[in-house]
C-alpha cells in the first residue's frame, strides 16, 4: 500500500509541475526543478498563480484557499501544501 502512496504522490507532483509548464507556457516541464520559484525563477504572476490554484482545486477535487498558499514560492512548497490538503480532504485514499 505505501508504494501506492507514493506512487499517487508522484503523479500529482509531476502533474503540478506539467501545470505550472502549461500555465506559463514552457516547452519543457523536466526543467522545471523542486527548488525553482514560481515567481522569481519561473516568472508566475498573482494571475498565474490563480490559476494554478484554481486548477488544482479541481483536478484533485480539493478546496482550496488563496489565503492558505500564499506562503508557496518554490514548486516543493506546492507540491507539499497540495499533499497536505490531499491527506487532510482525503484520508482513507
Amino acid at each position: 500500500m505505501n508504494s501506492h502512496v507514493n506512487n499517487d504522490q508522484s503523479k500529482r507532483r509531476q502533474r503540478i509541475i506539467a501545470l505550472v509548464a502549461e500555465i506559463l507556457e514552457l516547452d519543457d516541464p523536466k526543467s522545471i526543478k523542486p527548488t525553482d520559484r514560481l515567481r522569481e525563477d519561473l516568472g508566475m504572476d498573482s494571475l498565474g498563480s490563480l490559476e494554478l490554484l484554481s486548477t488544482i482545486s479541481e483536478e484533485l477535487k480539493l478546496d482550496l484557499e488563496m489565503e492558505d498558499a500564499m506562503g508557496i514560492s518554490t514548486i516543493e512548497d506546492a507540491c507539499a501544501f497540495v499533499e497536505h490538503h490531499y491527506a487532510e480532504q482525503h484520508p482513507n485514499e
